[in-house]
């Protein structure tokens, strides 16, 4: 079952899930970043918005990536993207810089820099959203 939230209209799992209303926007997260950044996000989140209903959240430097339930969040940092996938498994894999538990997922950090980072992440993503839609409200 769903909540849709009487004020923003968002939907969440939980009935009266805490959460700010409305999602903000990308500007806010790249303003003064430099221009690689700002590319290789725009680029994840066209990438990420491709695989069906997604919702971004963004506030000052984190973007949130979910449908009703994240299945990633994104960090700007000075120099990369921060990547947190939050997968089903755990997945040993060079790309990550850190990997632990949360809750009942395994959060894979990653940081993107370059084009080829940003490919390497894309099918965790893809496999995070898969399974964050695949789970019962």
């Amino acid at each position: 079952m769903s909540w849709a939230c009487p004020r923003c209209d968002r939907t969440f799992r939980q009935v009266n899930q805490r959460h700010a209303c409305g999602v903000g926007s990308a500007a806010t997260v790249l303003k003064g970043r430099p221009a690689v950044l700002t590319d290789l996000y725009r680029k994840l989140e066209t990438t990420v918005r491709s695989f069906g209903a997604v919702e971004v959240v963004t506030r000052d430097q984190y973007a949130l990536f979910r449908t009703t339930r994240i299945f990633a969040d994104l960090t700007v940092t000075r120099d990369a993207l921060r990547v947190v996938v939050h997968l089903g498994r755990k997945v040993r894999a060079s790309c990550f810089v850190k990997i632990g538990p949360s809750g009942k997922r395994v959060s894979h950090v990653i940081l993107v820099r370059t084009a080829e980072d940003l490919r390497t992440v894309i099918p965790f993503l893809r496999e995070a959203f898969d399974l964050a839609v695949s789970e019962k409200s």
